[in-house]
């Protein structure tokens, strides 16, 4: 693969850095900036980086990639349309062992940890019986709060109609791009948090010194760093493979495994360093490690990871 940046991403990337960092209303800019409406990986991609790396309470993730399949397999919805999915149940985190049902048109059963479900108008949801879309206007919805802070839904289907959007063709094309983009979002966010982190050490003085002039302060530092480049070198290996079409389970156990584990591994550090700083909710590394928590098992953490790569592996 071509490492570099294509000109779409380097004008994708300075634009949400624009937006994430100099707008009062980062959704109403992206709207506005039609970037919305990007459909390539790679872009998508470094979008979410930048998101991550703002910290932002924006559902870019949500609607560009958890409600992909809408466009892709149904109806496509006005710009700036807020989507999101369902990929959890209580008790099954895995989509292609969903339990939810439709049946003459409607869904039955219910999702949980849904983002952004107060806020969103469809929702995908898959089921035993392929991918639906339906009305969150339709749906019983009880918001709670999740780990990084931010509502969370659960959401009933009783009798609620719904389009069916197709059945493995869709969850072979979308899963592959949910993987991306949580790689993506990890990335930006373990990013940021390593830059506080790199700041604060050289600022903080103690016995005359920078904090980051001490050995074993520098060690843990290193030991982030090295984390953050696997996490960058295997989620943009993934996510090429994946924008061209080409097979990529093993890429993305590989890159969904150093994302995982490596923003916890980042993320922690970054709290250690900053002393009681980083436990301080004042103070912005908390939220990133908050996010991070929150993303991190999405579909499957770092051992689950490492179980599919071996499956593939034993496969091959």
């Amino acid at each position: 693969m071509d490492w570099s940046e294509s000109e779409m991403q380097e004008a994708v990337g300075g634009l949400a850095k624009q937006v994430f960092h100099g707008e009062s209303d980062p959704w109403a800019a992206l709207v506005e900036s039609q970037v919305l409406e990007l459909d390539g990986m790679l872009e998508i991609a470094t979008l979410l980086v930048e998101a991550g790396r703002a910290g932002a309470a924006v559902p870019v993730f949500e609607t560009l990639v958890l409600g992909a399949p809408i466009a892709q397999f149904g109806t496509a919805v006005p710009a700036g349309t807020v989507l999101t999915a369902g990929l959890i149940e209580a008790q099954s985190r895995d989509p292609r062992r969903a339990r939810t049902r439709i049946v003459d048109g409607k869904l039955s059963g219910e999702k949980v940890c849904v983002p952004w479900a107060d806020k969103a108008e469809f929702i995908v949801v898959p089921t035993a019986d392929g991918v639906a879309v339906a009305r969150l206007a339709d749906c019983a919805v009880t918001m709670g709060m999740g780990t990084h802070d931010q509502p969370v839904g659960t959401v009933s289907f009783d009798g609620v109609p719904c389009e069916r959007l197709g059945g493995d063709e869709v969850l072979d094309w979308w899963l592959p791009r949910v993987d991306v983009g949580v790689c993506a979002l990890l990335y930006g966010l373990s990013k940021q948090a390593l830059i506080l982190t790199a700041k604060y050490l050289s600022d903080r003085k103690q016995f005359g010194r920078s904090v980051g002039s001490f050995q074993a302060v520098q060690q843990r530092a290193a030991d982030a760093w090295i984390d953050l480049n696997a996490m960058e070198v295997t989620l943009w290996q993934a996510a090429w493979r994946v924008s061209e079409g080409l097979g990529s389970e093993r890429e993305r156990a590989i890159a969904r495994y150093w994302a995982s584990e490596g923003a916890h591994n980042v993320t922690a550090a970054a709290q250690h360093l900053h002393g009681g700083f980083g436990f301080d909710r004042d103070y912005a590394v908390h939220r990133y490690f908050l996010a991070v928590k929150q993303h991190e098992f999405l579909l499957g953490g770092a051992n689950a990871q490492l179980e599919a790569l071996g499956d593939v592996v034993a496969a091959s």
